[in-house]
């Protein structure tokens, strides 16, 4: 007997898809300007890493960007999206022997909500009861398997447009679809991503700036008490950039100009490779 389905209750020619299935493989969500991909070494960083993890084979980067730009080329502005995911030919959850992931890459318009334009006011977050699971292995990667932002986005109710999520311990962690910069006497804080969360690409640039200009950002346990004192709260993410926050809940932060080192790194974030 062969293995068939029924989508929608139509016949399907189809196999063992591990994303499908299981949430078997990665992502990465990209915006691209003139044609070109931002912040494209750091979005190739994180995918290796993720192969890496998920003991997937390392991508081949020179095929990879060659359909990158075959895609966007002709694209002043969009979003790109690149998945790779396991196609086994076995049920079950034991991968094939030989494992080839297959590579999907997407191009799609950039969003037409009022969030993703430049200038946006300062946004409202609201914190989230779902909470993220410990599994330091999976921690930091873009894996598929993203049911707890799912659900936790569900909760949101406008005006705020997006989530704050804690861990098991009911430390901050992260945004729903974003990370977590707090600024405080000159000094920043986000959240380490050790157990739970992903390292986003935005986040990374962070780090990696601060060094070359002499700012301090410290990868530090942060309470909600810590999230309700500091003077500045942004939200972190390839397609926002760095984005300020006018409020978590009923707590109000008090208007400051976004930090010249701050306004450095949205720039970056949106300047072709």
């Amino acid at each position: 007997m062969h293995t068939t389905y029924l989508l929608n209750g139509q016949p399907l020619v189809s196999s063992q898809n591990g994303a499908s299935h299981f949430g078997d493989g990665l992502f990465e969500t990209i915006a691209i300007r003139q044609g070109q991909p931002c912040l494209w070494q750091y979005h190739l960083n994180r995918l290796h890493q993720g192969c890496l993890r998920l003991g997937l084979p390392v991508i081949d980067v020179a095929q990879l960007t060659a359909e990158v730009q075959q895609l966007c080329h002709s694209h002043p502005q969009a979003v790109l999206k690149i998945i790779l995911s396991t196609d086994n030919a076995q049920r079950g959850y034991q991968r094939a022997a030989d494992i080839a992931p297959n590579r999907f890459v997407q191009c799609h318009p950039w969003p037409d909500s009022p969030l993703y334009q430049t200038p946006f006011p300062p946004v409202r977050l609201q914190l989230c009861q779902t909470r993220l699971g410990c599994q330091p292995l999976l921690a930091g990667i873009k894996h598929l398997n993203r049911l707890e932002q799912i659900l936790a986005r569900k909760e949101i109710q406008p005006p705020a447009v997006e989530g704050v999520m804690l861990n098991q311990q009911g430390q901050v962690v992260e945004g729903t679809m974003s990370n977590l910069l707090l600024w405080r006497a000159g000094i920043y804080l986000t959240p380490p991503i050790v157990d739970c969360g992903i390292a986003g690409v935005v986040r990374q640039l962070v780090l990696d700036q601060a060094v070359q200009q002499n700012q301090t950002v410290r990868q530090e346990v942060v309470s909600l008490a810590m999230l309700r004192q500091t003077d500045a709260l942004f939200i972190l993410n390839s397609l926002l950039g760095v984005r300020q926050v006018a409020a978590v809940g009923e707590h109000i932060y008090p208007p400051v100009a976004m930090p010249t080192f701050l306004q450095r790194i949205h720039q970056i974030c949106f300047t072709p490779d």
